[in-house]
Parts: C-alpha cells; structure tokens; sequence
C-alpha cells in the first residue's frame, strides 16, 4: 500500500513539473513581458520568475530572461534597483548579484557599455567567472530599466568551446527582444 501511495505521489509531482520544450522562433513570454525569436532547435523552461533557454543543457549554455521588481529583493546581494536608475547603475546591481552567488568565483567585468536593448537605453557587460569545479565560464548580460521593472537577458556558458559557438545566437535573440508592454 506504501508503495502504491509513493507511486502516485511521484505521478502527481512530476506531472506539477513545467517540461522543457523545444522549438524555435517568435515567443512571447508574458510572464517576463518581453517578446523574442529563439533559436531553431533549442529547448525553453518557462517558470513564473523567469525564461531559461539552452541548447545542450544549462550547464553547457543558458539564456536567461527574467523581469525584477525594483521592490524585489535580489537573491545574492542586498542592493536593490530603483526607478530611474540609469542603466549603468544598474549594471553594478546585477553584476554584484552574479558576483555574490557563492557558486561564483573571481568574477571579473570584462567590458560594460551603454547600449539600446529592446529599443531603450540599456547595458551590456562582458564577464568571466569560475565555478566551484574550477571551470572558467563567460558570460554578456544585457538590461534595462523601464518603469519599476529591470530586463535582464543573460548568456553563460564555457570558455572552451561552447561560449564563442553560440554568441552570435544569443546576439540574435537580443537584437529581437522587444517589450510587449512599455
């Protein structure tokens, strides 16, 4: 009878679970109020706090798109955006949040500018860091800030080999991103 009820409960909790999905092209994700084209073949887990995108696994490269709050609490550092913050402002504020993630390692900027993304004034930084494994990993964060919302689209993945294989796809899904609410 145990067995049983361990067998439903574990039909019932993986049934709950949202599945990867692979596909390719215009995507709304309404939950993060940003619509982008995403890359033929590549998989998307869609949660209500974020769109993560990969193609051989999130170990090996991810695109993250997520919207903030500026009354949310980020989960790695106690700065907070701010309405109005100008995008470089808000740059120091992601990057610290990356930098502060205990799995991160010698996090370094590479590069930071101002840039448009999604049509608005925004950034985009270059990055590296380590893992705790040791492995160096890269990484271009773009944002904005628009309203009491910040945009982040985030692309990580290997030095070696998989980060320089799949920059220009992600270069693509932001030169696509658009706000489908300003």
């Amino acid at each position: 009878m145990v067995k049983i009820v361990l067998l439903v409960a574990v039909m019932f909790l993986l049934n709950g679970c949202a599945p990867w999905v692979r596909m390719g092209g215009p995507y709304n994700a309404t939950g993060e109020n940003v619509s982008l084209d995403l890359p033929d073949g590549w998989m998307r887990y869609n949660t209500d706090d974020y769109l993560l995108v990969t193609r051989d696994g999130v170990l090996l490269q991810s695109i993250l798109v997520e919207s903030i709050n500026v009354n949310d609490s980020l989960k790695h550092t106690k700065k907070k955006f701010r309405k109005g913050m100008l995008p470089l402002e808000a740059s120091e504020v992601i990057m610290d949040n990356i930098a502060s993630n205990s799995t991160v390692h010698d996090c370094e900027v590479k590069e930071s500018k101002s840039v448009k993304v999604a049509g608005y004034p925004g950034f985009r930084v270059a990055f590296g860091y380590k893992t705790d494994e040791g492995m160096k990993v890269k990484g271009i964060a773009y944002g904005l800030m628009q309203g009491e919302w910040f945009y982040l689209i985030k692309y990580t993945a290997p030095q070696r080999h998989y980060f320089d294989r799949d920059l220009k796809t992600f270069e693509k899904v932001v030169a696509s991103a658009r706000l489908i609410k300003s």
